[in-house]
């Protein structure tokens, strides 16, 4: 299966005053076509940073210091800023968590979608605007012509998202980063943006990376997870088998945080606390010497802090890596 995607050894630094900030530090994964791939880990893990530099849109004092982007093959690293904004919208899109900011109130949304078109290919105005409608009609929006010519204000949370998805699949982009989608969303209208984009991603045979620390979101719709944690994969396999029997202590933490609706039933009616991990996230200017999870790890031994831990295929199993000497 061919891959859109291959991220070898990412580096994204920031440079400040302070010092510098390994926010993404040696990140590789690949995306197949019209497959999905879920990032998961807390807040401050590098999710995001990742998402920005695969689409170039990094900003100072932060830069990505090494490694390869290879869409389709083509490295975009060395892209001037021309080429690349050729290939936003155009290869990649991004659909952001808060619709309402980045979408434009003070123009219609049908304009907004049309732009996109306009941008990256040579047809007239009212050809953009027919695709637009289309676009919507795709996402679902009822009576798109009418709502074409609303202001985002008009608009729900979940279609102002929709209008999102609309806006990135307008020019058939190859690869579609999600960071997450359904944050500011209800649970029903969560569930409903999920199995649209899903829907999307197979009609159109798109690859997908979604972000995300609703495990759940990456369960329902993602066949491989990569596990981040400061700034560095720790963990990355089919997302059934690193969630049924996970090898990084940090997966099982995440994994065992997660509510379950009866726990509280199955212990006799007592109140379950919810599991959380031990200690803090390490500050990215002060790493830990070796693995940067040994601090708050209930495996640690002497050997996790002297060296630096590879992320190493399970004995046996290709698709499975993981950045654990216990595993």
């Amino acid at each position: 299966m061919t891959d859109v995607l291959e991220v070898k050894n990412l580096k994204t630094y920031f440079f400040t005053d302070e010092g510098i900030v390994k926010a993404v530090d040696d990140v590789s994964f690949r995306v197949p076509k019209g497959k999905t791939l879920g990032l998961v880990g807390e807040s401050g893990c590098g999710k995001s940073v990742t998402a920005m530099s695969i689409a170039r849109l990094v900003s100072p004092p932060g830069r990505i210091a090494g490694g390869e982007i290879l869409l389709n093959g083509r490295d975009l690293i060395p892209l001037s800023e021309k080429e690349m904004r050729q290939v936003r919208g155009a290869q990649i899109s991004m659909i952001f968590q808060e619709p309402m900011t980045a979408l434009n109130p003070v123009l219609t949304v049908g304009f907004q979608i049309a732009e996109a078109v306009l941008a990256h290919e040579k047809v007239s105005k009212n050809e953009a605007l027919a695709r637009a409608v289309d676009a919507m009609k795709a996402v679902s929006i009822p009576d798109p012509e009418k709502r074409a010519k609303d202001y985002p204000h008009q608009l729900s949370g979940g279609m102002r998202q929709r209008i999102m998805i609309a806006m990135a699949l307008v020019c058939q982009p190859a690869l579609v980063i999600a960071d997450e989608p359904t944050t500011a969303l209800d649970v029903t209208i969560q569930a409903q943006i999920l199995e649209l984009l899903d829907s999307l991603r197979e009609r159109y045979q798109l690859s997908l990376i979604l972000i995300s620390h609703d495990l759940g979101v990456i369960a329902e719709v993602a066949e491989t997870v990569a596990v981040m944690y400061a700034g560095k994969i720790v963990e990355i396999g089919p997302v059934m088998d690193v969630f049924h029997s996970p090898k990084h202590p940090y997966t099982e933490g995440l994994l065992r945080s997660v509510p379950r609706l009866g726990a509280s039933v199955e212990t006799g009616g007592k109140k379950d606390r919810l599991y959380a991990i031990e200690g803090m996230v390490p500050n990215l200017l002060r790493l830990p010497s070796g693995c940067s999870f040994a601090p708050r790890c209930y495996k640690k031994t002497e050997e996790c802090t002297l060296c630096e831990i590879p992320l190493e295929p399970l004995s046996g199993v290709e698709a499975r890596k993981v950045r654990c000497i216990h595993a």
